[in-house]
C-alpha cells in the first residue's frame, strides 16, 4: 500500500511540474520564464524518484512472493 501511495504522489507531483513548466511558456503564462521551466524540471526529477521508489518496492514484494513460492515447492519435494 505504501508503494502505491508513493507512486500516486509521484504522478501528482509530475503533473504539477508539467503545469508549472507550461506556465513558464506563452501557452499558459504571460511570457517565457526560464526560472519556472528549470524549477519544474528539478521538481520532475524528485517526482520521478518517487515513482521509481514505488516501482522498486513493488518489484521487491513480487520477488519475495516468488521466492516464498519456490521455497515452498522445494520443501514439498
Amino acid at each position: 500500500m505504501l508503494f502505491r501511495i508513493l507512486q500516486g504522489v509521484g504522478i501528482a507531483a509530475l503533473l504539477g511540474c508539467a503545469v508549472l513548466a507550461l506556465q513558464g511558456t506563452p501557452l499558459l503564462g504571460p511570457e517565457w520564464s526560464r526560472a519556472r521551466i528549470l524549477y519544474a524540471g528539478a521538481g520532475a526529477v524528485s517526482a520521478l524518484t518517487l515513482l521509481a521508489m514505488g516501482t522498486l518496492g513493488q518489484m521487491v514484494r513480487r520477488i519475495e512472493a516468488s521466492q516464498a513460492a519456490i521455497l515452498a515447492r522445494l520443501d514439498r519435494e
